[in-house]
This record gives C-alpha cells, structure tokens and sequence, in this order.
C-alpha cells in the first residue's frame, strides 16, 4: 500500500491469477481470464480474510450558534455549520472486480499511467497485474451522489432556526 499517493494506491504485481497458466503465453496473448488457463487447475487463491484495507477517512465538523430570546416564547437560533472544515480528500474503495480481475484488460484507465494495467506474465509462468491501482473518486461521487457523503469538499452552511 502507498495510502499516501491516490495514485499508486495498490501494486497490482502482488496478485497473480490463482492457476496453472497455459504454455506460451506472452505480453499479446494474455486476457486475464479463464481462458488463460490449464483446465482443472483454477483454485481460491490464498489472501487472507480483510488483508485489504481502504484509504483512510478524515473529517472534521465545526458549528458555532447562538440562541436569542426574542420575546418570551420565540427564540431565534443563528448558526453556522462547517463541514469538512480541513477540506481532506477522503478517497473511495476500489470498485470490485475492476481493480483486481481488471475486466476491462489492458485498455483500462483505472490504473497508473492512464494506459491500462491488465495481466502480465512474469518469470515464473504465472500471469500478475501490471502496475498500480490509483483511486481518484471520492465516495459520494464514487457511488454516483456527487452531494450526500463523505467524500465531498469543504461545505459552508448558514442556518437561521425559529423556535416558538
């Protein structure tokens, strides 16, 4: 993990198809699915449970008010509401299964560099994945709400409450 650069998030080389792979696969030969491999020889792979983690969240809320008395009944209520006051970026899990089967290949935009990250077959014979997972979205955008979540930037909001 490098939690602190979105960008090279993951190195995707330390996951490797959990198979046999056929003979003579190279670069331009490799999809990265089953068809990869040796039948029979698909199996569970062996990362342990919640070994993945997620970037970090951070968010710090700040309100100041102040309540009036204006008769004896009636109170008005001035607040200000911060919302992500330091304005940190709190980035959103990778979406499954792109960022590790990558099912969009080796034209995928979702890792380093723009030009795709895909499956490559290192010296052992096994087929790994190329490069680093970045994560750009925030999670309220990551889930296609670009305004209810965490992940949003800094939000200013002017309340005036009237009690009676």
């Amino acid at each position: 993990y490098d939690s602190r650069n979105p960008f090279n998030f993951l190195d995707l080389t330390a996951f490797a198809i959990p198979c046999t792979t056929r003979p003579g696969l190279d670069s331009t030969t490799i999809t990265g699915s089953a068809a990869d491999c040796v039948p029979g020889t698909r199996h569970f792979g062996n990362e342990g449970r919640n070994s993945l983690r997620g970037p970090s969240f951070k968010e710090w809320n700040f309100a100041l008010y102040k309540t009036t008395s204006l008769t004896e009944r009636v109170t008005m209520q001035l607040r200000a509401d911060f919302f992500n006051i330091l304005n940190h970026p709190n980035f959103a899990n990778p979406f499954l299964p792109a960022f590790l089967a990558d099912a969009a290949g080796p034209t995928s935009q979702i890792c380093n560099g723009g030009g795709g990250c895909g499956f490559v077959a290192n010296g052992a014979g096994r087929e790994v994945g190329n490069a680093a997972y970045h994560i750009t979205a925030t999670g309220d955008v990551g889930i296609g709400n670009p305004f209810i979540g965490g992940g949003g930037p800094r939000g200013i909001q002017l309340v005036a409450v009237f009690k009676f």
